[in-house]
């Protein structure tokens, strides 16, 4: 068959979205599929350097220089893609990043809403460009398109309920997660030494977003830290300043920070690497994810995948996504999450069994189940268009 896959949204970062784009493209175009790739056109070398000796994939550039919604890439979805899904006679198109306006169609067209966290946390999104904007552009973006994908049963429930949209449209595929980098002993020293980790550490990932939870996490952190005595400190890895939004939760933090009593107690990294993040989860003593709002989990699972335990929340997709296999707790209950750190730090037995487990569960999360699920519905589409080119 033959694929179109939007890719306005990379941006020269692979996260979330970019990784899931990477990897499906890359299985099926194995699988002798030809797969034609839409970067922004001041990206698309290295969009080719993503995708190397591969015969079967065609990079396309579009001359946009955002991915927002806009009268600009309304046109893009209901113009220009669709005259190249004409051209190249493709089967069917996927927009893998929340929304698309394909006004006009000349291929089935799949979106992929990861979630609606800026329907429940606004963030850095300004009041009116989410009230008057996002919500309405998503809900008008899963009308016009042919089937909606998500990551797990909690965001079909919150998609269907949040934008009005039937269950029944929203198809479930979770995500996989990538191989971790080997083990490297002398890189995971030099982060130890370098964020003065020798007396051990709890882990945290992902950012400082208000739904990340961090304030309650540094709260819990101290009051674990006064009850075992433990020499740990706390790390927080993610994006720490740049924008206003991030300044002002950097703020936030500090002052939670002070009150806790954790002045050089807590480490805040910014942004790092894979592998220095795949260093300092195999060195934690436990990774704590205490989100207020996730669609999937990745990091979740990124833990339990190189044997490190993990404590997450009971709310939204987290449960789902961790199963039996991490300690969950109400992420609102600071005493639950220094109740947590305590017992996985004083009892082996529990910690060794939740490592156990926590390989288990990852192994289920592949990539390639992932892209075999994506290529089945590409194939059911493009059936069920009964489209002859």
């Amino acid at each position: 068959m033959k694929l179109l896959v939007d890719f306005r949204k990379f941006d020269g970062v692979i996260g979330g979205v970019e990784r899931m784009v990477i990897e499906v493209v890359q299985r099926v175009a194995a699988q002798g599929h030809d797969v034609t790739v839409l970067p922004k056109s001041m990206w698309a070398d290295e969009v080719r350097g993503l995708f190397p000796e591969a015969s079967t994939i065609t990079i396309v550039p579009l001359e946009v220089r955002s991915h927002a919604m806009s009268p600009r890439n309304v046109l893009l979805d209901s113009v220009t893609l669709q005259a190249i899904a004409q051209r190249v006679r493709a089967d069917a198109i996927h927009f893998p990043y929340n929304w698309s306006f394909p006004l006009r169609k000349r291929a089935p067209c799949l979106l992929t809403v990861h979630d609606v966290i800026p329907l429940r946390f606004r963030e850095a999104m300004a009041l009116w460009r989410n009230l008057l904007l996002y919500r309405r552009g998503m809900r008008l973006a899963c009308r016009l398109n042919d089937v909606i994908v998500t990551v797990s049963s909690f965001s079909r429930r919150d998609i269907a309920d949040r934008l009005r949209i039937p269950e029944a449209r929203i198809r479930v595929i979770p995500n996989g997660i990538r191989e971790p980098y080997p083990a490297d002993p002398a890189l995971e020293a030099e982060l130890i030494a370098r964020y003065g980790l020798e007396g051990g550490f709890v882990l945290n990932v992902g950012g400082i977003h208000e739904r990340k939870n961090v304030p309650r996490l540094i709260a819990a952190f101290g009051r674990f830290v006064r009850r075992s005595g433990s020499p740990a400190r706390l790390v927080v890895t993610g994006r720490v300043s740049g924008a206003p939004y991030q300044e002002k939760m950097k703020r936030v933090c500090d002052r939670a920070v002070i009150e806790a009593g954790m002045q050089g107690r807590v480490v805040f990294t910014g942004f790092i690497p894979d592998q220095h993040l795949d260093a300092l989860m195999r060195r934690a003593r436990c990774l704590v994810y205490p989100s207020l709002y996730e669609g999937f989990g990745i990091p979740v699972l990124e833990a339990m995948r190189v044997g490190t335990p993990v404590i997450t929340s009971n709310t939204t997709a987290l449960p789902e996504v961790a199963g039996e296999a991490a300690l969950v707790l109400d992420p609102l209950n600071i005493e639950a999450m220094a109740a947590a750190m305590e017992r996985l730090d004083r009892d082996d037995a529990l910690r060794a069994e939740m490592i156990r487990r926590g390989r288990l569960r990852a192994a289920i999360f592949t990539w390639e189940r992932t892209a075999e699920a994506y290529l089945a519905l590409y194939q059911e589409l493009a059936a069920r268009s009964g489209r002859r080119w």
